[in-house]
């Protein structure tokens, strides 16, 4: 499997009947499971998480050290020490690190720097966050030349060659600015390459009762980048660096991450919210350099985190699973990140390493959506003033799916429903690249550069003998039909299969002939046969595979009764008003109780009843012709006549579709005859099928 994904952001974005007792199945089989890291990539969509406190701290910066002198609203005053890599030289400053305009607004700086921050800002584009470092020592040099009425010797001493005409003080060192003051950009890179571990084991709680476990490598062989821009402002006649401003980081190069990941525990819940907790956080390497007379320090590390999504382990009712996988990606990325925009792309290769063991026992649905990711993230002095990482997020997308009742349909038309069971596992792998970004670490971002479709890993059924029955497809349409008349039947999942794709299924007319059909799981998908002499040929039909790719290959048989007879006419009704929840219903011109009025090639509703002896409401009044059936009436789906080949047939298919006592309705069940009242909401355009018990007008007669 090969993904490539690219990203340009050039635009900032906005920040973010009657079920029997159930049973437990525990199984075994053999899948292959992924579960993937790599570096948290880029893309913008709000994404707070839930960060579990266990999150280790991280492996401490070599040679630099910074201690919180003071703070305030946005700002802290930071003692910074290190050394100089091209020097050695040592250095001790202490640094105003300013969150934007919060910062500002408080920080004791001299205003003639303000006033150059915000102008800053002022082109700044909408949304995106900025933190600035700004030297004390110069700061207080220019506050007290604002003092003494011109610039100090340090001052003058600190100026730098402006972008136009230099003109050389005489007697000092510096430069008087005649041109333009402006900032000026610095790129520093430096190349790492590291294997890293990733194993951890992390005991989840909530409803879940179990651990997430992961093992394996993340072997990068990279080169890490961070601009920054040098600020610098004209002080009278000079032009001072004073401080500096994050732009992006980087990373390019090629990484291999070998990963397994299992999931096992019981399940009883939906978690509320997204959670995340980070297993490492290596050193990867750091620069210190001199910007002017400012020394920064950029650094880069890789923290490894694990998690999932709101709603990422849903469970339905409780169960227990056990489920492990592991997977190996290859390839390359050069992304970088500002704090409001990203670009580059990266390729990978995606190759299964093998078979896991599963284990399940659950009725209801479990669904865990667990991702791992490694990010390469870049800073300014530390993660507190600024930084952003960039890489690669897996997720690998559970779900165990356990069934066993007598409430999934009539799969072969007798008029009852089958009592069926399922255990199945189907697996799904995704990819995202993603990203994230923060100033302050009072502005964290999170955003998503390119998502891969799902792709589907495989599709177990973890019954032995004959596996799970709940996945033969129904076959609906008459039972008895007469020779060289079209009929019509139907093919659909049954109503507990919890998947809605796209199903091919194979129909065998049983007479030598065959017609293929596709169609939604949960809707009826209608074929047409005609056949030419008179039998009982085995119809049957066959569930492929659907859309998704589960491979399902189960079959659902049933005679069909092929007669010369026609068949007799049938009575109808039809709903003749309704008052709130109560419907009329009976016969209209078009109604015979006597020889019957539809022929029985047609298919319609029954009209079920369940007379429980319910009172009638307080306004209706009843006569001989207008009754009160004393009960709740529903429509069944359509039924060919010639189906019905006995009143009990006729019952038995009220029973299983709506539950204990419900029966076909009657023409005399209000007391009387032709009309009577029952509680229900009916479609007024149906007509349907009514029992006559006095006379032959029933297609059974």
């Amino acid at each position: 499997m090969n993904v490539a994904a690219s990203a340009c952001a050039p635009n900032p974005c906005p920040r973010r009947s009657q079920k029997l007792t159930p049973r437990r199945f525990t199984l075994s089989s053999c899948f292959a499971l992924l579960l993937l890291l790599l570096m948290s990539g880029l893309g913008w969509a709000q994404d707070k998480r839930v960060i579990l406190p266990i999150d280790p701290e991280p492996d401490p910066d070599p040679n630099y050290v910074q201690i919180v002198i003071a703070q305030g609203e946005g700002w802290q005053l930071v003692q910074t020490s290190g050394v100089i890599d091209d020097s050695a030289q040592r250095y001790s400053e202490r640094v105003y690190m300013i969150d934007g305009l919060r910062g500002l607004a408080d920080v004791p700086l001299p205003q003639i720097l303000k006033n150059e921050l915000i102008d800053d800002l002022a082109g700044t584009p909408e949304g995106e966050d900025m933190s600035f470092a700004i030297n004390q020592r110069i700061a207080d040099e220019i506050a007290l030349s604002e003092a003494q009425g011109g610039p100090t010797d340090a001052l003058i001493a600190l100026a730098e060659a402006d972008d136009g005409e230099l003109e050389p003080l005489r007697g000092k060192s510096g430069y008087i600015a005649k041109g333009s003051c402006g900032d000026r950009d610095i790129v520093k890179s430096k190349h790492f390459a590291i294997n890293a571990p990733l194993n951890s084991s992390t005991n989840l709680s909530g409803g879940f009762t179990g651990s997430v476990s992961l093992t394996g490598t993340a072997n990068l062989n990279a080169d890490g980048e961070i601009k920054i821009t040098l600020k610098r402002a004209k002080v009278w006649f000079l032009c001072i660096p004073y401080g500096v401003r994050f732009r992006h980081a980087r990373v390019w190069g090629t990484a291999l991450i070998d990963q397994g990941a299992t999931l096992s525990g019981t399940i009883s819940y939906a978690n509320p919210q997204a959670r995340e907790w980070q297993i490492a956080k290596p050193h990867l390497f750091s620069v210190d350099f001199w910007a002017g007379p400012i020394p920064v320090h950029i650094g880069f590390n890789l923290p490894i985190t694990a998690g999932f999504d709101q709603g990422g382990i849903t469970g339905s009712v409780t169960g227990s699973a056990t489920y492990s996988g592991r997977r190996s990606i290859s390839g390359y990325l050069d992304y970088w990140c500002t704090a409001s925009s990203c670009g580059g792309g990266s390729n990978f290769d995606t190759v299964n390493l093998g078979p896991q063991p599963l284990t399940g026992s659950i009725s209801g649905r479990f669904q865990p959506s667990i991702y791992a990711q490694v990010a390469v993230r870049g800073y300014l002095y530390s993660e507190g003033v600024a930084y952003a990482q960039v890489g690669i997020r897996p997720y690998l997308r559970g779900d165990l799916w356990g069934y066993y009742g007598n409430n999934c349909g009539d799969a072969d038309g007798d008029g009852f429903f089958e009592t069926v069971d399922a255990l199945t596992f189907d697996l799904d792998w995704q990819l995202y690249v993603t990203a994230q970004a923060d100033t302050f670490l009072t502005n964290e971002a999170r955003w998503t550069l390119w998502g891969s479709p799902r792709w589907h890993v495989g599709f177990w059924d973890l019954l032995g003998g004959d596996g799970s029955s709940a996945l033969t497809p129904m076959l609906t349409g008459p039972a008895v039909v007469p020779a060289n008349t079209a009929q019509t039947y139907g093919a659909r999942m049954r109503a507990c299969w919890p998947y809605t794709d796209n199903v091919d299924y194979t129909m065998n007319w049983g007479d030598g002939g065959t017609q293929a059909l596709s169609g939604p799981a949960a809707t009826l998908t209608n074929a047409s046969h005609t056949w030419t002499s008179t039998g009982t040929p085995q119809l049957s039909l066959l569930a492929l595979r659907d859309a998704h790719g589960r491979q399902l290959n189960k079959t659902t048989w049933r005679p069909v009764q092929v007669t010369s007879v026609q068949g007799h006419m049938g009575m109808t009704w039809k709903l003749l008003g309704s008052d709130g929840s109560y419907a009329h219903v009976g016969g209209d011109a078009q109604t015979s109780p006597y020889l019957g009025d539809t022929s029985p090639t047609v298919s319609l509703p029954l009209l079920c009843l369940n007379q429980d002896g319910r009172s009638a409401p307080f306004w209706m009044t009843f006569d001989f012709y207008n009754g009160w059936a004393a009960g709740e009436v529903r429509l069944s789906a359509p039924v060919q006549g010639l189906a019905l080949t006995s009143r009990a047939v006729a019952d038995g298919i009220c029973l299983s579709t709506f539950g204990l006592g419900y029966r076909m309705g009657e023409f005399h069940d209000g007391g009387g005859g032709w009309t009577w009242w029952g509680q229900g909401v009916l479609s007024p355009n149906t007509r349907f099928w009514v029992a006559i018990d006095d006379q032959p007008a029933n297609p059974w007669n």
